[in-house]
């Protein structure tokens, strides 16, 4: 009974302190928005690094949705696309509920970005189809289905270049320092919430009534900056790596530039053969 005493006055201690840590953080808070208190600023170096990043998180994630609507314009398909990619992720989670969940759902495995007809594929078809039925032997028949076959091989090509920009550009290029952004996130809301501690010591100290109370808050500051410089350095480190990590960015553009040369260098070498071929 004694022990089980003890144990709930230090749990509610603890509950106080973070009750009264939390007061301070939210008065601290409201008097720098309303200007009555003084706020530590950040090193301009620091503040620029921080800046620098999220530019950098932003842009991508913008580029990246605007990448997925270029490759993939139906919006229906880009949906489904999205679907089965968190699906197919879902059956490596550590959760087994969700892996038995995921596995029961019907779905490509990923994106089936390169396994549905194509506009070209469409086409080519529709063209092929109709002038088999008006007849090869015609001028506008034979003509369709020359056009025709030259748009499905297209359609076959363009698959091709979806699946290689889809593989090398667009999954790395969305996925690349998403794990380090959101350590990055938390980290610097931990700093923010350390320095507001901080800030709030420090105006406990200019607001001392006796030396006592003094001697405390001072302890207090000392004990804040230590916690404040520690996560300072933490963000810091993990701000410099992923602004150092984001010139990798480059590699998988200069990817995505090459599946685009190469899928219109081969698409218009198959329309000059044909259109040379029509004028004979």
């Amino acid at each position: 009974m004694e022990d089980f005493g003890n144990s709930l006055k230090e749990g509610l201690g603890s509950l106080g302190s973070m009750s009264i840590k939390g007061f301070d953080r939210a008065k601290q808070f409201s008097q720098e928005k309303m200007g009555s208190a003084v706020k530590t600023e950040y090193d301009q170096e620091f503040a620029a690094l921080a800046a620098r990043v999220e530019c950098t998180k932003n842009t991508i994630n913008n580029t990246s949705n605007a990448s997925r609507n270029f490759i993939q314009p139906n919006v229906g398909a880009r949906l489904e696309d999205m679907f089965n990619e968190k699906v197919t992720a879902a059956e490596a989670s550590a959760n087994a509920n969700v892996r038995d969940l995921a596995s029961m759902l019907p779905r490509w495995k990923g994106s089936a970005i390169d396994k549905r007809a194509s506009y070209a594929d469409l086409l080519g078809s529709a063209m092929k189809n109709g002038g088999q039925e008006i007849g090869e032997t015609t001028q506008v028949g034979q003509s369709l289905v020359e056009v025709g076959a030259t748009f499905e091989r297209i359609g076959m090509l363009e698959r091709e270049y979806l699946s290689d920009v889809y593989t090398k550009f667009f999954k790395p290029f969305s996925n690349h320092l998403q794990v380090e952004w959101g350590n990055i996130t938390t980290e610097k809301r931990r700093l923010e919430l350390a320095r507001l501690d901080l800030d709030a010591a420090k105006a406990k100290v200019r607001t001392a009534r006796n030396p006592e109370i003094m001697q405390q808050n001072e302890q207090k500051v000392r004990e804040s900056q230590a916690a404040f410089d520690r996560q300072f350095e933490q963000t810091k480190i993990l701000l410099t790596d992923a602004d150092r990590k984001s010139g990798e960015f480059c590699h998988y553009l200069e990817e995505f530039i090459r599946s685009q040369m190469n899928y219109h260098e081969q698409a218009h070498k198959m329309l000059e053969e044909t259109y040379n071929k029509m004028k004979q």
